[in-house]
């Protein structure tokens, strides 16, 4: 997985035992943090070619580092009112809860300048969605699987949209918030979507995801507008490398938002009537245009791969069944019809 690599720079020794004590009760494995009360300790370690992506510190040591060349972000941790030299700087407060500061982080180093225009900046994240008409039981074993595959060498993020999908039981998370709250916080005037999205997210394994609605009825309020927002908001403002979503159903606006998604799967399984089912909803999409078919794989799950013995099913499945079905199918090994 890659982790951001954050140093963290203050004399008070007892904040920093307090941040190390807090990566260790959560088990947070996006962030990767060294702390330093030493401005020299931390030369050292610079020296070493250890590159990070920011280097979060307190006054006294932003005055020692101000001609300190480096390619990390450089962030304030503020502890009162900031001098001149620091007034146009970023900059956290440090008299917050680990978290919060986290999420603050995550959003400065993330945030990609819009460009007025409306073209995508270059450095977008790459949309995948996965559906399927027959409803597979499957679907969501497919989806996380392909994202644990991913989050092995980028940054993953992956989004269910499904109703009641049994996702909770899976990943026992500590939820707070889900992704209604984060589309409900996208209506209100000035919202930051970045800092929103790294507030809720939550990490599994080596991928991040955003909690599913746990009332379905939110899914349903979601408008076409609001979908659109979402995606491209996504897309340009989240800093992840590839966003894996997981569709329950066809919703207005469905097919026309398709060409955002670089690549899209439609899970299929055996049996005539199912084959009416994948044949309907693709001649659907054909209707909407050909742009809608440009990334369509349509791929046939087999059912050996449904029946899953008891336990976690994502437990030895990435070197294994599900993982290398999909290794295949990736890469052209597996028949996509």
């Amino acid at each position: 997985m890659v982790q951001l690599k954050i140093a963290v720079l203050d004399e008070e020794e007892a904040y920093l035992e307090q941040l190390k004590g807090y990566f260790v009760c959560k088990n947070e494995k996006f962030f990767k943090i060294w702390t330093f009360s030493k401005v020299e300790i931390f030369l050292d370690k610079a020296e070493e070619e250890t590159v990070f992506d920011a280097i979060v510190m307190t006054l006294s040591f932003w005055h020692k580092l101000e001609n300190y060349k480096s390619c990390a972000k450089k962030i304030l941790l503020c502890e009162g009112e900031r001098d001149e030299l620091t007034k146009d700087s970023l900059f956290v407060s440090k008299y917050q809860s680990v978290k919060k500061l986290f999420c603050q982080i995550s959003s400065m180093l993330w945030k990609e300048s819009e460009k007025e225009d409306g073209r995508f900046p270059e450095n977008t994240a790459e949309l995948i969605g996965v559906y399927s008409p027959v409803h597979h039981e499957s679907q969501m074993i497919f989806s996380m699987t392909m994202a644990q595959i991913f989050g092995e060498s980028q940054k993953v993020l992956y989004i269910n949209l499904m109703e009641h999908s049994g996702f909770y039981q899976l990943v026992k998370g500590d939820i707070t918030e889900d992704i209604g709250d984060l589309i409900y916080g996208m209506m209100q005037e000035e919202h930051d979507f970045t800092a929103g999205l790294h507030r809720i997210r939550q990490t599994y394994r080596n991928f991040d995801y955003i909690p599913p609605v746990v009332n379905p009825e939110h899914l349903s309020e979601i408008s076409k507008p609001l979908f659109e927002q979402l995606f491209m908001a996504l897309k340009k403002q989240s800093g992840y490398d590839v966003i894996l979503i997981d569709f329950g159903m066809v919703f207005l606006g469905f097919a026309e938002m398709l060409p955002v998604f670089s690549s899209f799967y439609c899970l299929g399984r055996e049996g005539m009537i199912n084959r009416y089912r994948i044949d309907e909803f693709l001649e659907y999409l054909k209707k909407e245009g050909g742009h809608t078919m440009a990334h369509m794989n349509r791929i046939l799950l087999p059912e050996r791969i449904a029946y899953l013995e008891e336990g976690n099913p994502l437990d030895g499945g990435l070197y294994g069944g599900m993982g290398d079905y999909i290794r295949r199918c990736l890469y052209g090994g597996a028949e996509i019809e």
